[in-house]
């Protein structure tokens, strides 16, 4: 859920509606994760597919104000300002993690080998890990873009100009 804080402020710096509804949706969905993650009906084996889908929903949730920010700022600028790429590649991690666990892979295929390394869950923590490390480096660039643009007295202006 904070990953996508920065994301969003950032790429709609200058669309401040799209930004707070954004804000706002994810927020809401967050908040759904968590309590239905911290139920305890959820923490039983049989619903291990329902709590995967439940954060893979959460991060797909992604993908409409991404699909917003191409199109009303064109492919080019939202791969190289926007950091789309490293978004992309952050997002892949989380899912390959997210459905590596789902699936119970590596031990489902070799049972009792994979109980103390490289159980799904540990993948799954290796593969956020590296996600957010990711999501890290994408958004510094994307804040250091628009520090470099365009200062806290001249956002306006700077906004307009890009409009």
């Amino acid at each position: 859920m904070g990953s996508f804080v920065p994301c969003l402020y950032y790429s709609f710096y200058c669309n401040p509606q799209p930004c707070f509804i954004y804000l706002i949706v994810i927020c809401v969905l967050g908040i759904a994760a968590i309590i239905v993650s911290q139920w305890d009906m959820f923490a039983t084996p049989q619903y291990r597919g329902v709590r995967a889908g439940v954060f893979l929903g959460l991060g797909l949730s992604g993908i409409i104000p991404t699909l917003h920010y191409v199109i009303s700022e064109g492919f080019l600028k939202a791969a190289t300002t926007g950091q789309i790429g490293w978004l992309m590649l952050m997002a892949s991690l989380y899912i390959t993690g997210a459905a590596l666990y789902a699936a119970r892979i590596p031990q489902r295929f070799f049972p009792g080998k994979c109980d103390i390394w490289f159980h799904s869950h540990q993948l799954f923590h290796i593969f956020v890990v590296a996600g957010a490390f990711i999501h890290f480096h994408g958004v510094s660039n994307l804040q250091e873009f628009r520090f470099r643009s365009a200062g806290a007295a001249v956002k306006r202006m700077h906004c307009d100009t890009y409009q």
